[in-house]
């Protein structure tokens, strides 16, 4: 016998035999048709509506991110720099325990990490400036790179809170972009019933729902079906 597909398949390749079904049920005309509508239609809706909603979150996210992504960009030149003036400042010599109290190791102890952790070290790096000893930098040169760290911190810190809910948008709306395909899923098992009832063999049904335990897929990808979110986006 013929298998509709599983719920844990592929929520792609689900909403793939979803919108096949409703395809190939339409192209039969009378009950199948009138089955489909009820059944298959609402589940197609449903997914196309959580497809647009996603679409919309995810292309929101996106911009979100690139403005962090350019924080983060802006704020590790910016460190680059004033850790640069600091060494010229005392005389760029090989070793300095002044430069090592404010960069250890360089850098990359503000700079690598994920950029939602930056600002906060970056608080860090404020105060260590503050607190820096060296005799070659003024009380003055030291506000003023502190200040310089500050601005960015700000501007980074800003970007990742606009970044926070879009990004919470964009999950929501995948799990309900998957929980209407998953709802697809049982109305099209519920549609197989509808065709037993109407009387169609096995085989028949499956000239109309895809057989999921055949290992073959529908003739032609469904409409938009190539568009759909992928799983856990």
């Amino acid at each position: 016998m013929g298998e509709v597909i599983g719920a844990r398949a592929d929520v792609t390749r689900i909403e793939e035999h979803v919108r096949t079904s409703l395809r190939n049920a339409r192209a039969r005309g009378a009950e199948v048709a009138e089955q489909a509508e009820q059944r298959l239609a609402p589940a197609v809706a449903s997914i196309d509506a959580a497809i647009a909603l996603k679409r919309s979150a995810d292309e929101t996210e996106a911009t979100a991110w690139a403005s962090v992504l350019a924080e983060d960009a802006k704020s590790d030149v910016g460190i680059g720099a004033i850790r640069d003036a600091m060494w010229s400042a005392i005389g760029r010599t090989r070793q300095s325990p002044y430069l090592e109290q404010v960069f250890p190791g360089g850098i990359g102890v503000y700079t690598s990490g994920p950029p939602s952790g930056q600002p906060v070290l970056m608080q860090v790096l404020r105060s260590r400036i503050l607190a820096a000893a060296a005799p070659q930098w003024s009380e003055a040169q030291r506000t003023g790179w502190a200040a310089e760290i500050e601005t960015l911190r700000l501007a980074y810190d800003a970007a990742i809170q606009a970044h926070r809910p879009a990004e919470a948008t964009a999950l929501v709306a995948t799990q309900a972009f998957r929980a209407s395909v998953h709802s697809g899923q049982a109305r099209l098992r519920a549609f197989k019933r509808d065709l037993l009832s109407l009387g169609l063999t096995d085989a028949q049904i499956h000239e109309i729902i895809p057989d999921a335990g055949s290992g073959s897929a529908a003739a032609k990808p469904a409409v938009g079906a190539d568009q759909s979110p992928a799983p856990g986006n």
